[in-house]
């Protein structure tokens, strides 16, 4: 049986999603992201990213908890 109060296990993509940011994200502050015409809670998939990521930025949306697509900054593949 599955609690309510569990959280959401991770689905990972086959393949990375590409994103715009819509609501400013950070290590510490979830935001929005639009992906696949639709618009999403996120965070960032490594909790450790210290980078910020702005309003028009582009991400990777590489997986999946609940709702809440989890993202990360194409500046770091640089």
């Amino acid at each position: 049986m599955v609690s309510l109060f569990e959280p959401a296990q991770v689905e990972m993509f086959s393949e990375a999603l590409m994103g715009t940011v819509e609501k400013t994200i950070s290590q510490n502050q979830p935001g929005r992201v639009k992906c696949l015409a639709t618009y999403w809670p996120a965070r960032f998939y490594h909790s450790n990213c210290d980078v910020v990521v702005f309003p028009d930025e582009v991400v990777k949306v590489v997986g999946r908890q609940g709702i809440t697509m989890l993202v990360v900054p194409v500046s770091l593949e640089n």
